[in-house]
């Protein structure tokens, strides 16, 4: 017995073949041009790092803010504030 024919998945037709190879590779060049466009939204500028007091400057503020004369009241306002934060925090 003889095959004439040739076998494969194309048999033969080479410009077939060809035509979906270029096909093929249109797609995936559109495909990863597309994909590498850059955002045309620019970044946000780095925010400002904040300044952190240190145990020094608090005290340094406290000595100057707190005094004999208003220490019971500075002290009412400290305890309010403490009560308003947990208060939030229940919710």
């Amino acid at each position: 017995m003889q095959i004439t024919g040739k076998t494969g998945l194309f048999r033969g037709d080479k410009k077939m073949l060809r035509k979906i190879i270029v096909v093929l590779a249109i797609l995936v060049i559109t495909i990863c041009l597309a994909g590498c466009k850059k955002s045309s939204k620019p970044s946000p500028p780095p925010k400002p790092e904040e300044k952190v007091k240190t145990d020094a400057e608090y005290e340094a503020q406290a000595k100057k803010e707190i005094n004999k004369d208003n220490m019971a009241s500075e002290l009412d306002k400290i305890e309010q504030e403490m009560k308003t934060e947990e208060a939030a925090e229940g919710l």
